[in-house]
Order: structure tokens, then C-alpha cells, then sequence
């Protein structure tokens, strides 16, 4: 019987095919070694330090979980030429003293910042007045007053250096860091 090239050619690619298909649907494989420790907790003899904190976390300052900037104490903004807590802050501060309360051993500086709109000597006493009013209210939540430092920073270190009232918006704030 004769066959023709193009016979030939279809029958080599139909076997590489099924050679393909006959190796990928192996069972087993190569076994794979992890890279990285799978010695059981069970394994560890009791005493030796693991580098956790004890309940499997890595061993880190938590307390500076406080201070970052997602998932840490929340900016509280105001109103222009405001010291009073907005409405819509009222929840963010009452998370704000939670999260405080569960740290008891940090410090906490309460910033008070301005937009640029008056003389420098206003926006100093403004922001001191929005840091106090924020410290106060914590208080009031709990949060023992000796924990609680405030720093007025007026107009000096805006979030936003644009001149656009978005910008300034931005600016009226009160921030938390670490009070060293």
C-alpha cells in the first residue's frame, strides 16, 4: 500500500500527540520539596525561641500597627476655621479610641494642621484648638488624658500643597504619630 508524505507527516504529528497527552496524565511526578520549614510545632522542643511572639505571629512591634496609614489611627478632618468635631468624624474617633485603648503603653501626639488661609500666628492657635478639641474628645471615650500629647503645626506641614479648596480641605486635619 503506498502512502504519501502528507500521510506520513499527519501520522508523526498524531503520534507526537498522543505521546504528549500519554506524559501530561502521568500519575506522580517529581516530588517537590518545599522551600520553605515544615517542621511540625509538635516538633519543636518547649523553651526554644521560634521567633514568634507566642501566638504565631512574627515577632513585631504591634504597637506600630497604630500608625499605619490604612489600617492605623485615622486622620480626623474639619471644617474651615473649625475646631469642632464634624459629625462624620464621630465614628472615626470612637475607632480611633478603641484602637488606642488597645495599646496601653503608647504614647500618642495629637497634630493639629491648618490650610494656608490666614496669618501664620492664627493658624498655629487653630490647630492647637483642633488638636485640644480631638484630645478632649477622646477623653470623653476613655482615653486617659496623660496618654495624649498635642503639637500645633498650623499651615507648616500640609498634606496637600496645592492652593485649590480640595487641597485645602485636606489640610484641616488632625494626625496621630507616636509620641516619643
Amino acid at each position: 500500500m503506498y502512502k504519501s508524505k502528507k500521510t506520513d507527516k499527519i501520522f508523526v504529528v498524531a503520534m507526537v500527540v498522543l505521546a504528549a497527552v500519554a506524559l501530561g496524565c502521568q500519575r506522580g511526578g517529581p516530588e517537590v520539596t518545599p522551600d520553605y520549614d515544615t517542621t511540625d510545632v509538635r516538633d519543636v522542643p518547649s523553651g526554644v525561641d521560634d521567633g514568634t511572639t507566642g501566638d504565631g505571629l512574627p515577632d513585631v512591634d504591634v504597637t506600630q500597627l497604630l500608625f499605619e496609614r490604612d489600617s492605623g489611627l485615622q486622620t480626623i478632618y474639619f471644617d474651615f476655621d473649625d475646631e469642632r468635631i464634624r459629625g462624620d468624624m464621630e465614628s472615626v474617633l470612637r475607632r480611633n479610641a478603641e484602637m488606642i485603648q488597645e495599646h496601653p503603653g503608647v504614647m500618642i501626639q495629637v497634630e493639629g494642621h491648618t490650610c494656608e488661609i490666614g496669618t501664620q500666628e492664627y493658624n498655629l492657635a487653630l490647630g492647637e484648638r483642633r488638636a485640644l478639641s480631638v484630645r478632649n474628645h477622646l477623653m470623653r471615650l476613655g482615653v486617659s488624658g496623660d496618654r495624649l500629647i498635642t503639637v500645633s503645626y498650623g499651615e507648616e506641614m500640609p498634606a496637600n500643597t496645592g492652593t485649590t479648596e480640595s487641597a485645602y480641605r485636606q489640610n484641616r486635619r488632625v494626625e496621630f504619630s507616636r509620641a516619643m
